[in-house]
């Protein structure tokens, strides 16, 4: 205890032990007090980091149904079906929409 008080405040002649026991009771506190403050924003980014993968696993899958749908579009294309490329048309644009929502998700989490 003495070579802390020597360290804080140096060769001073006079140190009052009852306030230093006090500050150092109060810093205690702090930390306390900023653990308990923290805890939630913590546990915020625990999730956060724990969300990552369900969705860079939604945006593989996605871009592949993309690719399926526009095969499929292009072989009903060729065959002259106008009704299926017309409903598949109207998928693409979904998942193209779900790709663009899930790529801002993953941005904002990486950013985390």
């Amino acid at each position: 205890m003495k070579d802390i008080l020597k360290m804080v405040y140096g060769d001073q002649k006079e140190v009052k032990l009852e306030s230093q026991v006090f500050e150092f009771g109060l810093i205690d506190d702090i930390k306390s007090s900023m653990k308990e403050a923290n805890r939630g924003a913590m546990k915020a980014i625990d999730l956060a980091n724990d969300a990552k993968k369900p969705a860079e696993e939604s945006l593989k899958l996605n871009k592949a149904l993309l690719n399926k749908i526009d095969v499929v579009i292009k072989k009903a294309k060729e065959l002259g079906i106008n009704e299926v490329v017309s409903d598949l048309n109207k998928k693409r644009q979904q998942v193209e929409i779900n790709i663009k929502e899930i790529d801002s998700i993953l941005n904002a989490l990486y950013k985390i």
